[in-house]
């Protein structure tokens, strides 16, 4: 076999895999699509004929706060609101000096329902202070609470947040139920480009195999959190939403992914912000999911030199290379059939979100950077990532710096001053 052949053989492999993924993002784009259909139709099942849910039980919500986020009084406000029968709320701080702190106090002022409670949890020495906030607020619990529900300071929850999130625990192979964040594009190129980035995670969650608990959005059965020694799990640790997709995935339960819990973000990023923040998932993901890292460096080196070798088929054959023109067109029909499967990917997810996050919530502009970016330069920015945190342990985290010695071991470096 010639020269000549060895090339176009090469290619043509390369070309292959990437198709064979596209093919897979594709199946994986229909699948979200056709589980949030589902889902969304299954949801009248949940209500009585009054419109109340069927399965309440006593809930708590556990909010940690730090510092006065842009959306925190829109978050609290919401907490109000839920319909939900009985629940209660514990907001939980690092300190008393927290500006969060006096901000909840006066937010919550003329609150006399839902019942709730300030707790500070005092300065972190061996874990994430997340973590540290939240198990104080454990310490802090009504003995009658039979649900945990975890809420982020930045995610703003609708009125039917709660109820939605706590109906699958009323089956006992679930060990927990999840939404997740969709950053919203509006606020120019960083927004836009932390939209597309996030927007390939939200396909994973509707496969019970590859899905995760999201700590931003979940809920657990009291029972349940205890048997499988979460607290025990969490107490040297960092994240707090991985530790519980480990303890529940190794007691054989299920994670149920809650479309309805999907939860719009809309926070001001910057460029550099958004890529600070990004490259802390990526290194947490590394510590703490090492097979969902390896497999975004797969997937990100295959769709890159599938689409360099159908480019170097390409001038090849615009210049008369190894043949005619006939690689040419090949190369761009190949390459075509690579687009068409993503763009479909990517819209089956639109499609699929706005079952739940109606307009004006999500916008022409969700669509434009999660289908484009998909297209264009999300791959390539995740693969830098991905190299960026090889050979590293270390982040800041709201003005901390950690260093993640293993899913289970957290050093806590140095903290600087709030800016």
């Amino acid at each position: 076999m010639s020269f000549e052949h060895y090339i176009y053989l090469t290619v043509f492999l390369l070309w292959l895999l990437t198709t064979v993924q596209g093919v897979s993002s594709f199946k994986r784009g229909l699948r979200f699509y056709q589980y949030v259909k589902r889902k969304v139709a299954e949801a009248k099942d949940l209500r009585t004929s009054s419109g109340e849910f069927k399965y309440m039980p006593k809930a708590v919500i556990i909010l940690p706060c730090c510092g006065v986020d842009e959306k925190l009084e829109q978050t609290v406000a919401a907490l109000a609101r839920q319909n939900y029968d009985n629940y209660e709320i514990v907001f939980t701080f690092e300190s008393a000096t927290d500006p969060a702190h006096s901000a909840v106090t006066q937010w919550t002022k003329d609150w006399e329902k839902p019942r709730f409670r300030l707790v500070v949890a005092g300065m972190a020495e061996n874990r994430g202070q997340k973590i540290h906030n939240l198990l104080a607020a454990l310490e802090h619990i009504a003995e009658d609470r039979e649900v945990l529900i975890f809420l982020d300071s930045d995610a703003i929850p609708h009125e039917n947040w709660l109820g939605h999130l706590v109906a699958p625990l009323e089956d006992d192979a679930v060990g927990a139920a999840t939404g997740y964040r969709w950053y919203v594009a509006i606020g120019g190129l960083a927004a836009g480009m932390r939209c597309a980035w996030n927007a390939a995670t939200v396909s994973l969650l509707a496969d019970e195999k590859l899905n995760f608990v999201w700590g931003g959005s979940t809920a657990i059965r009291r029972d349940r959190f205890d048997s499988l020694k979460i607290a025990e799990r969490w107490d040297r640790a960092l994240s707090d939403d991985y530790q519980v997709t480990r303890t529940v995935r190794e007691a054989g339960l299920k994670i149920r992914f809650v479309p309805q819990a999907l939860i719009a973000s809309s926070d001001r990023t910057s460029l550099r912000g958004f890529l600070s923040f990004a490259r802390r998932q990526v290194i947490i993901t590394k510590i703490c999911g090492f097979d969902i890292w390896r497999a975004g460096l797969i997937i990100c080196l295959n769709f890159l030199t599938g689409s360099s070798a159908v480019a170097v088929l390409f001038f090849f054959g615009l210049f008369g290379w190894f043949g005619t023109t006939t690689s040419m067109y090949l190369a761009l029909a190949g390459w075509l059939v690579v687009l068409v499967l993503i763009t479909g990917m990517a819209a089956l997810r639109q499609l699929g979100l706005r079952m739940v996050l109606k307009p004006p919530i999500l916008t022409w502009r969700d669509a434009l950077w999660d289908i484009g970016g998909t297209l264009t330069f999300a791959g390539s920015l995740h693969l830098n990532l991905v190299l960026s945190s090889i050979k590293t342990r270390r982040f800041f985290w709201r003005n901390t710096e950690y260093e993640m010695i293993s899913p289970d071991e957290t050093r806590i470096l140095r903290r600087l001053e709030p800016e």
